[in-house]
């Protein structure tokens, strides 16, 4: 059976994944703590160990490339992380590279939220759809657009690197994150506390905590406005680890939305939870790889 190697490469942990020419994640594999590297290099030898190992136990397996998604915009080749504050050790590393020597397979690399965007496109939430855009909400906000099963990536590279464009005092990214949601909280109640209590209370029905969300909600859907009209999806689908609240910012999100759509536009677009979890930039991952 032929497989690809999905790498998620996140500011804490590495994950990686064996999957199927379907998209179906066959296998997942030991997580790999970001912490314990200083180098990149040393980073590419324990990932490329951990996939020919995986390989070598299964005999039943042909492994014909490995696709990554990393954090940051990348170089217009696709080859270096340009700007990745969270994980230094690849930052301006030629990445690609460096991997590649250690296989006689493609290595290919996208942005993070370009493959979760993927791998919901091709075996998730958006499956069918022929234009997929989605969203991490997290410590960040990343963007990603899937036009007929390939990313949009633009003539540099940083095409949909939406969270950074400007709104209010600051980005939409500032707006439209976990360290927000804890801002609206505090700037509603008074009270400092973090998103997973916020989550918890909302859970119970707090109002403040409700209120918090539905703040974060009507950010992300001014954000959307902008993406409906330039790019006209057929399906948003929202990930990262604040889509563990889409129930209590959803309505807010589509106030903001349904309320700038053109009439064909109406009724039609659906924004929905992500599917396939932290498996979806593991199977985007290995998706570059065609």
């Amino acid at each position: 059976m032929k497989v690809r190697a999905g790498v998620d490469i996140g500011g804490t942990k590495v994950r990686i994944g064996l999957v199927g020419e379907q998209g179906e994640l066959l296998l997942l594999l030991d997580k790999i703590a970001m912490s314990k590297f200083e180098q990149g290099d040393e980073l590419m030898l324990v990932i490329s160990k951990t996939i020919k190992a995986c390989i070598a136990d299964h005999s039943d397996y042909e492994l014909v490339g490995v696709g990554v998604g990393a954090p940051g915009p990348l170089n217009d080749t696709h080859t270096s992380v340009m700007e990745t504050p969270n994980t230094p050790v690849i930052q301006n590393y030629p990445l690609v590279a460096r991997l590649q020597a250690h296989f006689d397979v493609p290595v290919k690399m996208n942005n993070d939220a370009n493959v979760f965007v993927l791998g919901e496109a091709i075996s998730g939430a958006g499956k069918g759809e022929a234009y997929v855009y989605g969203i991490t909400l997290g410590t960040g906000y990343g963007h990603g657009f899937v036009w007929d099963g390939r990313i949009l990536s633009g003539a540099h590279g940083t095409a949909t690197e939406y969270g950074l464009a400007p709104y209010n005092d600051g980005t939409f990214e500032d707006y439209a994150c976990g360290p927000a949601l804890e801002r609206n909280y505090e700037s509603i109640s008074g009270e400092s506390i973090t998103g997973i209590q916020i989550f918890k209370l909302a859970q119970e029905g707090d109002a403040n905590a409700l209120a918090a969300w539905s703040l974060l909600g009507r950010s992300v859907g001014h954000s959307l406005v902008y993406v409906t009209h330039l790019l006209d999806p057929g399906i948003i689908v929202i990930g990262g680890s604040l889509a563990a609240g889409y129930e209590f910012f959803i309505d807010s999100l589509r106030e903001v939305v349904d309320a700038h759509l053109f009439e064909n536009q109406r009724g039609k677009l659906r924004i929905e939870p992500a599917e396939l979890g932290d498996a979806a930039p593991i199977i985007g991952a290995a998706l570059l790889i065609s």
